[in-house]
């Protein structure tokens, strides 16, 4: 199931819906056309000055062409009614072409090379989207409305279409109809001055019409982006390799069809009645230019009837009010159209302006020191994620000490990996403060902070780069006698030996031929060596034997000393006989800290940990003879 083109619809990909969501807010966006055409023009200066230049190059040009071409038949008939030789009748042509085919040069070649450029300058807003989703607040990640703005900022950027290039061309054709409605209007004084106010009128009904039919699209465009981001959903889920197997055993081939047709009808419904309300316009347009043309062109007539008017200034004159209406009618299309994409930029610094509320530069300076004693403390620490109705974590109190080995279990969704998160601070707690030797995390530099600790998560993604660059985190100018150590450490050494190309190997065969493919242990492991390459003193291990095999969860348990090094570290697993080897356990149920000690410690206190642990082990005892395996 691949994206498709729907007349009177964007292309079928993920969109999203604008932060600025409510009917309010859409009737006064965050910033005017003039704001957001001066902002445009401002990036545009600091990044590519030479666009600004060519646009008015463009404009100057285009007028004067348009001008010249207008003076051309005038003097010709004007010349030809005076009697003028042929020879001389010749040059004026040939002076005439001249200067148009110079001017038409120029133009065409400022027309081929602005593209580019201006393309350039959407692709930097691209970098801008990315790093803002690279650098915002972790939390905002799952928020819906940074997601849907996100989305709504990638649909603004992601062709030649989009406002962000499109608003350049937009810059040239409103700026050329500007001045070429300025000089026709000394072009035309002397014209009965309500024949120009009739021209001006009715091109102005037109052109309001045609806006009142874009304005209604813009606002019920979260409409279609909702049916867009299902279908971009449902196109994912279709080619995902990861659903492959399950999409086949239990047979969602025609239930994903149906899914996907049903939004695929509600888009065109959607396309269907914005074409409605063009055709109106399109037909209140046809009805202002047939007065317009009839009244002037009528008006023309009657003056070279009765008041004598010349041929050549007819002609003048009767181009001249038709391209005096073009003006008219571009300065308001062009101006809609700027609204249009003012409104787009809204959205789009909506985004790139989505409140952050970790402190970076403006936070205190703190440094990874490899022998310092670092300390983290949750205090009276509750969370609750957006949107939620019941907190994850309540008042939870715990100090983990420097060079501690702690292990966090419980059961599946009772919040060990929230705990976690709240360490590493990707959340700040909804109550309580979680401290660095004694102070709170949200004063640091947050940045700075995150080079503290280093972490193997339960979901992990590799890139399509070699192994030692996945490892290290480095395009090149790695340690090799510090990889070496840890790949050894986390037991990927034979491995990555075996290969032709050793570490320079490759990943990910959707994007590289010769790529190899690791199992999910193997993957696990080479994560597990890039947090040992980090070397921060403090460790988090989230679920890290999750996809290893006894043997080499026993290796890894084995040199669990040797693999901390000393240094601070969490160990987070379900599996309560993992984790023998840690200093201490705790034990998350019900939102908090039901149980803490060592293992001994737990088993004789008879509580949770012991049955949970009780349950699970009885799997792995031998079954006394004529029991069932």
């Amino acid at each position: 199931m691949r994206p498709v083109a729907i007349e009177g619809v964007p292309n079928a990909r993920g969109k999203g819906t604008c932060p600025l969501a409510t009917e309010d807010e859409k009737e006064k966006p965050a910033y005017t056309v003039w704001q957001n055409s001066a902002h445009v023009i401002a990036r545009a200066w600091e990044r590519d000055r030479s666009v600004l230049y060519v646009i008015l190059a463009q404009i100057l040009l285009t007028v004067v062409l348009s001008t010249v071409a207008l003076y051309l038949p005038k003097t010709v008939v004007a010349q030809i009614t005076t009697g003028v030789s042929v020879g001389a009748l010749a040059r004026t042509i040939l002076v005439f072409t001249g200067v148009i085919v110079v001017l038409q040069a120029v133009k065409s070649y400022l027309d081929t090379t602005a593209g580019p450029r201006r393309t350039g300058l959407r692709a930097r807003v691209c970098q801008d989207i990315l790093s803002k989703a690279m650098t915002t607040d972790y939390a905002n990640l799952e928020d819906k409305a940074f997601t849907d703005a996100k989305q709504k900022a990638h649909d603004i950027t992601d062709n030649n279409s989009a406002s962000t290039e499109q608003i350049y061309y937009c810059f040239v054709s409103l700026g050329t109809n500007v001045l070429g409605f300025v000089v026709y209007v000394i072009l035309l004084v002397a014209v009965n001055p309500l024949v120009l106010l009739v021209t001006a009128a009715t091109t102005i009904a037109g052109a309001l019409v045609r806006r009142w039919a874009n304005r209604w699209r813009h606002d019920h465009d979260d409409e279609l982006a909702a049916y867009n981001k299902r279908l971009w959903y449902l196109n994912n889920v279709g080619v995902s390799h990861e659903m492959a197997k399950d999409i086949r055993l239990f047979a969602m081939t025609d239930w994903l069809h149906s899914v996907h047709a049903a939004n695929m009808r509600l888009a065109f419904d959607f396309g269907r009645r914005a074409q409605t309300k063009q055709l109106i316009a399109d037909v209140v347009d046809c009805v202002a230019t047939f007065a317009r043309e009839g009244i002037a062109y009528g008006y023309l007539i009657w003056q070279v009837l009765y008041l004598g008017l010349s041929v050549d200034n007819f002609l003048l004159l009767f181009a001249a009010i038709s391209g005096f209406s073009g003006w008219i009618t571009g300065i308001l299309v062009d101006y809609s159209a700027l609204s249009m994409h003012s409104l787009n930029y809204c959205r789009l610094r909506a985004y790139l302006e989505y409140p952050d509320t970790f402190k970076r530069r403006e936070g205190e300076h703190v440094a990874p020191a490899q022998h310092a004693p670092y300390a983290l403390e949750l205090r009276g620490v509750s969370f609750r994620y957006r949107g939620a109705n019941e907190s994850t974590l309540e008042n939870i109190n715990l100090t983990i000490t420097p060079g501690e080995r702690l292990a966090v279990v419980g059961l599946n969704g009772a919040g060990k990996t929230t705990l976690v998160k709240l360490l590493c601070g990707f959340y700040d707690p909804t109550e309580g403060t979680v401290l660095l030797n004694g102070r709170d995390i949200r004063r640091f530099n947050r940045e700075e902070y995150y080079t503290l600790l280093t972490a193997v998560f339960q979901e992990f993604n590799i890139l399509p780069l070699s192994i030692a660059q996945n490892i290290t985190q480095q395009w090149d100018g790695y340690d090799g006698t510090r990889l070496d150590r840890c790949l050894a450490l986390a037991d990927l050494s034979a491995k990555i030996g075996s290969l032709p190309s050793g570490l320079s190997s490759l990943l990910v065969k959707s994007v590289h031929n010769n790529a190899i493919e690791f199992s999910g242990g193997e993957t696990q492991r080479m994560m597990l060596a890039r947090a040992l390459y980090k070397d921060s003193p403090v460790i988090i291990l989230d679920e890290p034997t999750a996809a290893l095999d006894p043997i080499a969860e026993s290796r890894l348990y084995d040199r669990y000393s040797e693999l901390s090094g000393g240094k601070t570290s969490v160990y987070i697993s379900h599996r309560l006989a993992s984790t023998r080897f840690c200093d201490r356990i705790i034990l998350i149920d019900n939102k908090t800290i039901a149980e803490c000690g060592t293992h001994e410690e737990l088993l004789r206190l008879g509580g949770k940990y012991a049955e949970l642990f009780r349950i699970q082990s009885k799997y792995y005892q031998t079954a006394k003879e004529g029991e069932p395996r």
